[in-house]
């Protein structure tokens, strides 16, 4: 079913075929003159490029290149939030705001981008500090180098390292213990038996005492059983009982990787089938105005905003003033990005949804749709209000909290993170969910 008219723009897609680079193309077309069908050639890719700043750039210079400058600022704001940290498009946004006359607002940009700039030159120079110049003695940077990566041992490891010496030496003097027991008595045979032969040539009358001795030469065969085993037996468990530690290989931390730019997610499944055209002409033939708007709720939740616009417009046929169908098609009007019309719409919403069709959620979300009107035109202050105003409201919409996340995060305050915080506890999954949780980062 058609949407009636709210599609932003009918595409061909014959310039852009066979090619892999769109936004080359795009460029070329705006620099011979070209700036709509570089527009064409870039809706093409909207679904694959929506999130890519490069592409959001381009959109703003095409739409800039042709007098939009609205759709260009909403452009530059998108590549702003997708790219923190690069000041290009603050710098192209600040441009645009000044030729608005805006000036205020354009040196508030202007100076954000040049912060960013200086931010970004300081880590540039704290780089550059690192490499040695030509002239600089490489050896001694080098060993700069090497003693600012190495890392002291912990208390524990040099614990560690002296109880395995002082285990080794203990293992040592043992060995020593049992190889040599007895040192001492070892070397008075020893030089008993030297003198043994002197005495020989002595008279008989002063060998006496040395007959006495002769017990004392049959142990000395006691010493040698006793090294045979012990030389054998003990050295091999020393490296078993107490093997020495070895050192901690400290290992520096690899560098985080920079987060790759999210994909954007795959669009949810549809929760039911979009209804065939003879259920939605017989549909549209019985009912009345509130049987087809609460119809074209259902249909526009379960994704089917073209056929949800069918109802409400059938609807706004039989009673031009119901403003729960007014409200209901600003939604598509504001798909659709036709600003203007939306506001019209949003106006008469809110003038009835203050009468007899009031009921809640209604005046809330027409105040939404108006404040969104006001966001996409540059007109932060009014937005802000709004979005505020709609949120003091029961049945607000959730995205009345991301986009007054958006229009505080130009001007870098503080609330722009509580804003997007309570969008994702009340919807923390979908692609405005990825886009509040990328700018809270």
């Amino acid at each position: 079913m058609s949407d009636f008219g709210f599609d932003a723009y009918a595409l061909d897609g014959d310039d852009a075929a066979g090619h892999s680079h769109p936004l080359e193309i795009a460029r070329d077309l705006i620099a011979t003159g070209k700036p709509r069908s570089a527009l064409e050639v870039l809706s093409e890719h909207q679904d694959e490029l929506v999130d890519d700043p490069e592409y959001l750039l381009v959109c703003s210079e095409a739409w800039w290149a042709v007098g939009d400058t609205l759709r260009a600022q909403q452009a530059l704001l998108g590549a702003a939030r997708l790219a923190p940290e690069d000041p290009t498009p603050l710098h192209l946004l600040g441009e645009l705001l000044r030729e608005r006359g805006e000036h205020e607002k354009a040196n508030r940009v202007l100076e954000k981008a040049r912060t960013l700039e200086s931010s970004a030159g300081i880590a540039e120079d704290s780089r550059d500090s690192e490499i040695p110049e030509v002239e600089e003695d490489l050896i001694a940077f080098a060993e700069r180098q090497e003693r600012s990566t190495q890392v002291g041992l912990t208390p524990k490891q040099i614990l560690a390292v002296l109880i395995g010496i002082l285990l080794v030496a203990v293992v040592v003097a043992g060995i020593v213990v049992v190889t040599h027991p007895g040192g001492e008595d070892e070397t008075a045979p020893a030089s008993e038996t030297e003198t043994a032969p002197a005495t020989e040539t002595a008279p008989v009358t002063e060998l006496a005492p040395v007959t006495e001795l002769a017990p004392v030469t049959e142990s000395a065969p006691v010493t040698v059983p006793a090294v045979e085993p012990a030389t054998v037996a003990a050295p091999p468990p020393a490296p078993e009982l107490a093997p020495a530690p070895k050192p901690v290989r400290v290992v520096p931390k690899a560098k985080a990787k920079a987060p790759s730019r999210a994909k954007r997610p795959a669009p949810e499944p549809q929760l039911s089938p979009e209804p065939s055209d003879a259920v939605v002409e017989s549909e549209l033939r019985s009912m009345d105005a509130p049987a087809l708007t609460r119809r074209g709720d259902e249909l526009f939740a379960e994704g089917h905003p073209g056929v949800a616009a069918s109802y409400y417009r059938r609807a706004l046929e039989l009673d031009p003033d119901y403003a729960p169908a007014l409200v209901g098609i600003g939604r598509g009007i504001l798909r659709a990005e036709k600003y203007e019309d939306a506001m019209e719409n949003a106006t008469r919403a809110l003038q009835h949804a203050r009468g007899v069709d009031a009921r809640p959620g209604l005046e809330a979300e027409a105040i939404y749709q108006i404040a969104r009107v006001h966001l996409n035109r540059g007109e932060l202050d009014a937005a802000r209000r709004l979005f505020r105003q709609s949120i003091s409201l029961s049945g607000t919409p959730p995205a009345a909290w991301f986009y007054l996340g958006e229009a505080l995060w130009i001007d870098n305050s503080p609330a722009a993170r509580e804003a997007y915080e309570r969008y994702l506890e009340l919807v923390p999954k979908g692609h405005l969910a990825d886009r509040a949780r990328r700018a809270i980062q």
